[in-house]
């Protein structure tokens, strides 16, 4: 059973992208950042809150509304779904509001480990030397581990919210009406198909981007304060452009399938709820709570699956940075941590 649940994963490049991320923050991060962990888990308990309120919360809160101006409701139950619609509005604005404060340490984390990252890999040059091309690994601590952590924090800050959101916004479509439920979840399949594709495609465009990128950055250097070797730097901005305008292509083909798939997957829900409503089998109210949680189910799942498509960019500049970045056992007693000190407010 576990083996071939391993196959499966190594067969589902989304899958086994994750894992890669996730063994990276656990292997590497949390391993050299201090309080990483605990600014990891507030971040996604923040999330969480944010989708119980957008998700489902706001739904409700349209749907009350919706319900309140209809035709022969009583000033009571006007007043009373009113009231009830605009409080749940008015919860969401503030939770909002006063969570985002509470991501500032998870994001003060993420600067921690960029310097972090970069002080480690400088240290396990000096002791073991570098074998490779000088040029490619001044990108890699240049550039590459400024990549890999910021879309790192990407895949993680749009994946976690929008998967709670999505969930959240199918589990208030169901609150509605079953079916429509059943046929709302269907309809989010189609985009795990278009990430996988993306994945498979995108890899091997992003290593050879971010190769041309580590060169450029020495070649510039050159042209501007040695060699003069404006011919060769003109070849290397080529190369880099070749490989950025094929992921761009990608990116599109992403987009253009998925904001097909979300808009057509909302007309026929939408054409089945209005019939739903025309046979007395949902309200108004319901029929206008659906469709706010169809629209943002549809959205949240686009995004989190956008999210899986940026890992498999940045798997690339993982295996670009991990060599100097998981210890070597001779290495372990050797390496003094660099020590973060603490931002002075003024």
């Amino acid at each position: 059973m576990l083996k071939s649940a391993n196959t499966v994963v190594a067969r589902v490049k989304i899958l086994s992208d994750l894992i890669t991320i996730a063994r990276f923050i656990k292997n590497v991060v949390a391993k050299h950042v201090n309080g990483f962990v605990k600014a990891f888990l507030i971040m996604i308990a923040v999330f969480g809150i944010r989708a119980a309120m957008g998700g489902y919360a706001i739904p409700q809160a349209v749907a009350n509304i919706v319900n309140a101006v209809r035709n022969g409701a009583s000033d009571a139950l006007f007043m009373n779904r009113l009231l009830t619609g605009v409080f749940l509005l008015l919860a969401s604005a503030v939770i909002f509001f006063a969570t985002e404060f509470a991501l500032m340490k998870y994001f003060a984390k993420l600067a921690d480990t960029i310097v972090v990252l970069k002080d480690v890999m400088l240290k396990r040059i000096k002791m073991r030397g570098n074998d490779g091309s000088p040029e490619d690994v001044v990108g890699r601590i240049s550039s590459d581990v400024d990549f890999t952590i910021w879309n790192i924090n990407a895949v993680l800050t749009t994946l976690i919210p929008n998967l709670f959101s999505s969930v959240a916004s199918i589990a208030s479509v169901f609150s509605f009406n079953a079916v429509i439920g059943y046929i709302s979840l269907a309809s989010l399949a189609p985009y795990t198909i278009i990430a996988e594709y993306y994945s498979r495609r995108v890899e091997p465009v992003r290593t050879d981007e971010r190769r041309a990128y580590s060169v450029s950055i020495v070649r510039i250097r050159n042209a501007v304060y040695e060699y003069n070797d404006f011919d060769v730097l003109s070849n290397v901005f080529s190369w880099w452009r070749k490989a950025i305008t094929a992921l761009m292509w990608y990116d599109r083909v992403y987009w253009g399938y998925s904001l097909f798939t979300q808009y057509a997957s909302v007309s026929a829900i939408a054409y089945l709820s209005v019939d739903k409503t025309r046979r007395g089998e949902i309200d108004v109210g319901a029929l206008a709570g659906i469709l706010s949680a169809v629209f943002g189910a549809h959205g949240a799942i686009m995004n989190a699956m956008w999210a899986l498509c940026i890992q498999s960019q940045t798997v690339a500049a993982i295996k670009r940075v991990s060599e100097y970045l998981f210890v070597d056992k001779g290495l372990k007693k050797a390496e003094a941590p660099l020590q973060i000190l603490p931002i002075v407010k003024r």
